[in-house]
């Protein structure tokens, strides 16, 4: 029984839906790793749908009053989880830190003055960060100040963007205080000067533009249809638009590289892992790049950065194993056919890998006999 509680994974049984983006995943790497927690993403909403994410650009999906705007087909009943929270059932994101959480709701919507809504929709988009239904000081202090900014008459919607473009500069909103200018856009008030700390708050859009998850999914749509021009149009918009998510970045690279403008390519996935060091997939394609312009240590160091930032990604191991083996560096390439097969041995490639390792074996043997 202890053993078939060990094997359920943190999403077994839940059939997942994800509204708008997750910051820095592409949709293939959710997919496979919602499987691995024993659960299945949707790919569109359903009845069937028994947890839903909320991506951090689901902010265009809050009501004033804190309601999140559902589409009709998921069931009424299912569950909301923030990104974080996602990321924390994948084992992509840290687990919560260890601070002093002894607040409850009802102590902090009486010192905020904001409505259990709301502080339900502040956590939801990760603004405050309760376990187990308590909050920290940190997030009294920052309920508070979207209190103060929804007393000024400034919607929901807009304090959690701005708080979540402080939240990918390495800050909260407990940390800044933030006025409005007469124009109507937030800043963030230092030492009495005001600093622009979201592109996306203060990009001019007209009232047709299009929010990054339309240009996103009509990109993606493109992708599929094979125009690639269009698809490389409404990447690129996003990627202005959008000036951290390491995800159009990187489809603008792949973009590129179906036309054959490798050095285009190169430099959407360099973005790609600026923005996100842990990116696997921008790695990878930089790897095999370096290795058909025949940079084979570039293309080894590549690989290991993939592979290192994604440990169970078997074609990272796969390729690097190649090479290493290729160059006869027999006792390296064995450590990563074997990391391959241990998340890859039903693939059409485990008979290739394990071939590899009796070779390498028959080598590293052939060296130590020499050697005396």
């Amino acid at each position: 029984m202890a053993e078939d509680e060990q094997a359920k994974g943190p999403l077994t049984g839940q059939v997942l839906y994800i509204l708008g983006r997750v910051q820095g995943v592409t949709r293939r790497r959710l997919d496979q790793l919602a499987q691995r927690a024993g659960g299945k993403l949707a790919a569109k909403p359903s009845a069937k749908v028994t947890l839903i994410a909320l991506g951090h650009s689901a902010i265009t999906n809050v009501l004033p009053d804190g309601r999140i705007r559902l589409p009709s087909t998921l069931p009424a009943d299912a569950p909301l989880i923030s990104e974080l929270d996602l990321k924390r059932r994948l084992g992509i994101a840290a687990p919560p830190p260890d601070i002093g959480r002894t607040l409850t709701s009802r102590e902090i919507e009486r010192v905020a003055a904001i409505s259990p809504r709301l502080i339900a929709c502040l956590s939801l988009f990760d603004i405050l960060e309760p376990v187990d239904e308590q909050f920290s000081y940190g997030d009294l202090v920052a309920a508070r100040e979207a209190g103060r900014l929804l007393a000024r008459g400034i919607d929901i919607a807009r304090i959690l963007d701005a708080a979540l473009g402080l939240r990918r500069r390495g800050t909260t909103l407990a940390d800044a205080r933030l006025v409005e200018s007469p124009n109507g856009q937030l800043f963030r008030e230092i030492e009495g000067k005001l600093a622009e700390f979201n592109g996306q708050l203060t990009m001019p859009m007209d009232e047709q533009a299009q929010t990054v998850d339309e240009l996103l999914l009509e990109a993606e749509g493109a992708e599929e249809a094979g125009d690639l021009a269009v698809a490389e149009r409404l990447y690129s918009t996003a990627l202005r638009a959008d000036p951290d998510d390491p995800v159009l970045a990187f489809n603008l690279g792949n973009i590129f590289d179906a036309q054959g403008r490798t050095a285009e390519a190169k430099i959407g996935w360099q973005i790609a892992v600026a923005r996100d060091p842990a990116f696997a997939d921008a790695w990878y394609n930089l790897a095999m790049a370096a290795e058909e312009e025949k940079q084979i240590d570039l293309a080894i160091a590549l690989y290991r950065r993939a592979a290192n930032a994604q440990p169970d990604y078997g074609s990272a191991h796969y390729n690097l194993a190649m090479l290493l083996t290729s160059l006869e560096r027999c006792a390296e390439a064995i450590t990563h056919w074997e990391r391959f097969l241990a998340v890859e041995q039903n693939s059409r490639q485990a008979v290739t890998a394990r071939r590899a390792i009796a070779l390498c074996r028959m080598h590293l043997q052939r060296e130590r006999v020499k050697a005396g």
